[in-house]
């Protein structure tokens, strides 16, 4: 067992070995290792529920400057798991921070739009046929939020957030499909009061070129 662990320098494939070993633990896991624990257990390995980013306070002194100059650094991903016996339809979204920065966005629980077609507000929001739980976001554009609205995603970080739908009757029967989105096409304007020394004179959220980021369209199962 010993020898095999030795490196041979009259054998070059043991040396190539050893090279791309490494290069698969530096390159390869820290990208594919995540999704798949996330796939084999989503409770403990799908990231931190998005309630529980910590909260930005004084944006007005405190952001990043990697942050702010992330473009696009969002991307988003929905699975849903099976209509129930109720009729009840459990969606899953998972929002990553693919840049080295950490980015503010507006994240409002009790908040999430929930729409058969794309209702042009800003945030969080569901876009799902046949149409199911539908409910509207209040106040939908503000011009700015408050700091306890906006959290940060770290660096390469995930957050997760669930919700449970009541599946409409031709969802239950034959199955729809559904996809999420994140907009923001103000930077938020500072809030008064936000003390210390204002060195940003906006919330750093115009992170989007478009001003809109989808996930990928999914298709959900009928009720089995």
């Amino acid at each position: 067992m010993t020898g095999l662990l030795r490196l041979d320098r009259n054998n070059p494939n043991a040396f190539i070995g050893i090279i791309l070993l490494i290069a698969l633990v530096v390159f390869v896991l820290p990208e594919r290792l995540p999704a798949f624990l996330a796939d084999l257990s989503p409770r403990f390995f799908g990231g931190i529920p998005c309630a529980r980013l910590p909260a930005a306070a004084g944006l007005a002194a405190h952001q990043s400057i990697l942050g702010r100059q992330a473009r696009d650094p969002l991307r988003l991903a929905l699975k849903a798991g099976g209509i129930n016996d109720e009729g009840a339809l459990m969606l899953r979204l998972s929002v990553t921070n693919i840049s080295l920065g950490a980015v503010p966005v507006v994240f409002q629980e009790d908040n999430i739009a929930v729409a058969d077609a794309d209702d042009e507000t800003d945030g969080f929001g569901i876009v799902i046929a046949p149409a199911s739980g539908l409910r509207e976001r209040a106040d939908p554009n503000p011009a700015s939020y408050d700091e306890g609205d906006i959290r940060l995603l770290g660096p390469r970080q995930t957050c997760v957030h669930s919700l449970e739908l009541v599946a409409a009757p031709d969802m239950i029967a034959d199955g729809g499909r559904a996809r999420a989105y994140y907009r923001m096409r103000v930077a938020g304007a500072l809030q008064r009061g936000s003390g210390g020394r204002q060195i940003y004179a906006d919330q750093g959220l115009d992170i989007l070129s478009d001003g809109v980021v989808f996930s990928p369209e999914i298709e959900i199962p009928p009720q089995s």
